[in-house]
């Protein structure tokens, strides 16, 4: 399987360095290189992108403002320098938000993230007989729930009921209340079927629910009883939704 991917920025050494990124990463497959939403918009329309590498500042037309117009959105990564519309690109349900200077090594992790949502998704629709069609991150807005496999039962989940979820070995525990689920599927695949209106990971073992927070002290989330690390790559991301929120 191929991943078609575009990638729109304004600035040229970075479209270079997203286009090396992509070329090292045999499923990924470059359909498009755009210095502005006007000539992205234009490969939309031409070609089959999954994946779309997407900076915020741009010339005429600002990344935010491309992503809103498009009614049919290809699974999206922010690109920026800039932190503080990290809680845009939650609202707008992106699958991720890379800060330039981008490191292969969070650009891997990235694309990792969306190979696994893009194959989970076309697999889901590999026979059902209907022509291809562009994918959503996430689940749908007016989605708020989730069905969840354990112990030969399928549990209906929702999302407002989840606390955190904790990746143990190959499977993960979600906890949600009192119950505590635990079933054979990926953080990563996990995450990518949370709204990124709700939920946010803060370490490679943890996502938690935005809302259910009590407390933060320096590196530690306090969360239902439970101390929840968080991790430097994701710290800086999670440090600005939630300034975004403090009342001072």
């Amino acid at each position: 399987m191929k991943i078609s991917c575009l990638v729109v920025d304004d600035e040229q050494l970075a479209r270079r360095l997203l286009c090396d990124y992509i070329a090292k990463i045999p499923t990924l497959t470059l359909v498009g290189s755009c210095a502005n939403a006007l000539e992205a918009q234009v490969v939309l329309q031409s070609q089959q992108v999954d994946l779309m590498f997407l900076d915020i500042q741009m010339p005429e037309l600002t990344g935010i403002a491309f992503l809103q117009s498009l009614t049919h959105k290809p699974v999206t990564i922010f690109t920026t320098a800039y932190t503080e519309y990290a809680i845009k690109g939650f609202e707008l349900a992106v699958l991720d938000y890379l800060v330039k200077p981008i490191s292969f090594e969070r650009f891997f992790q990235a694309a990792n993230r969306a190979i696994g949502h893009i194959s989970n998704f076309q697999g889901s629709h590999k026979n059902d007989g209907l022509p291809d069609q562009p994918i959503a991150a996430g689940p749908a807005a007016d989605e708020d729930f989730i069905f969840v496999k354990s112990d030969f039962r399928i549990h209906k989940l929702h999302f407002s009921d989840i606390d955190y979820i904790e990746a143990y070995g190959e499977y993960i525990l979600i906890f949600a209340g009192k119950d505590k689920i635990m079933t054979l599927v990926p953080l990563g695949k996990m995450e990518a079927r949370l709204p990124a209106r709700l939920f946010i990971r803060v370490h490679r073992s943890y996502i938690v629910n935005f809302s259910k927070i009590e407390s933060i002290q320096g590196n530690t989330i306090y969360l239902k009883g439970k101390e929840i690390p968080i991790s430097k790559s994701y710290r800086e991301v999670f440090m600005n939704l939630v300034n975004r929120n403090q009342l001072y």
